[in-house]
């Protein structure tokens, strides 16, 4: 087709021109405005709050159990029914497929709709019948000693904490076989379960690595993010993230029998404890809490609504956790 149809004479081309021109520079003061706006976070009121001393900055999620299925997002992507047997804890629609950004927005178990990640544990057997979790507590702490140099825990993150393959138990550091309540100040903590008081219950706790490499969000490996010393994050892992806590609560006081999911179909020692984490919150409200309560070293409680308000905290005593 000859280019002589197209073109424009005289006042029509200009006229063409001028025009092209305004929406060009329309188009290009759009692309502008939008990359410079900025999302300022929603305010986190913490007034009245407990702070200081030897408090740890902490705010509080608690999750209900929303599934058990053999699947596992980060280990064995894609390969349904093919995992251990796991119990899912905050989002509701969780596949082997799963993913942040297929988490993030949507139906949740937690107390605040903000949180829809993935939390999920192996499931616990008593005596070869499965413990319905009855509560599921996460704390998200920051010691005053990393406070300054924490930041807020990265988007889109996946976590494990634990050794699913152990053979020998584990430090109580990371996993943690303790009761609801307990005779001293203190319940004490054991490597394997154990029996608890008449009245409380058996409870697993949790402690994920709070030391980021800055670049692997991917946690399969377990090698972006490991856990700070006495001295902070090593030179590896400089970036000092929130520290996640799970508590999850079984509804039996005895420690005899208990064992682990190791399989679709199998059981195992319950040295064998872990657990993993998909972010999927909404990211303006965690970094709000974050900034609010851990690297302002205030002690929040429970957060809850779309705002993901915090409630205020407990002062920190011998007797409490």
């Amino acid at each position: 087709m000859s280019p002589s149809r197209f073109r424009l004479r005289g006042s029509t081309a200009v006229a063409l021109g001028a025009a092209v021109a305004l929406v060009l520079a329309a188009g290009t003061a759009a692309v502008t405005a939008a990359a410079v706006t900025t999302v300022t976070p929603p305010r986190v009121s913490t007034t009245g709050f407990p702070s200081g001393g030897s408090n740890p900055g902490i705010f509080t999620d608690t999750c209900e159990k929303a599934s058990t299925a053999p699947n596992d997002p980060i280990m064995m992507p894609g390969m349904t029914g093919m995992s251990m047997q796991h119990d899912f804890f905050g989002n509701r629609t969780v596949t082997a497929s799963s993913t942040a950004g297929t988490l993030r927005g949507g139906q949740t178990t937690c107390s605040t709709t903000s949180d829809a990640s993935a939390y999920w544990t192996p499931v616990v057997y008593q005596n070869g019948h499965a413990l319905t979790p009855s509560r599921t507590l996460l704390y998200w702490r920051t010691s005053s000693a990393t406070a300054s140099t924490t930041t807020t825990m990265p988007s889109g993150i996946s976590l494990i904490a634990g050794n699913e393959t152990a053979t020998a138990p584990q430090s109580t550091s990371v996993i943690d076989w303790t009761c609801t309540a307990g005779p001293g100040s203190h319940p004490r903590r054991a490597d394997t379960p154990r029996d608890c008081p008449a009245g409380s219950q058996l409870r697993l706790v949790i402690t994920f690595p709070n030391c980021w490499d800055g670049h692997t969000f991917d946690g399969r490996n377990q090698s972006g993010a490991v856990y700070a010393t006495d001295s902070g994050c090593p030179a590896s892992h400089p970036i000092h993230i929130p520290q996640i806590v799970l508590h999850v609560s079984y509804p039996t006081s005895s420690g005899a029998g208990i064992t682990l999911s190791t399989g679709p179909h199998t059981q195992g020692p319950p040295i064998t404890g872990h657990a993993d984490f998909v972010n999927g919150w909404n990211q303006q409200r965690m970094d709000a809490d974050v900034a609010a309560c851990d690297t302002a070293q205030v002690r929040c409680g429970p957060v809850h609504g779309a705002d993901a308000a915090p409630a205020g905290g407990k002062v920190r005593t011998a007797s409490t956790r």
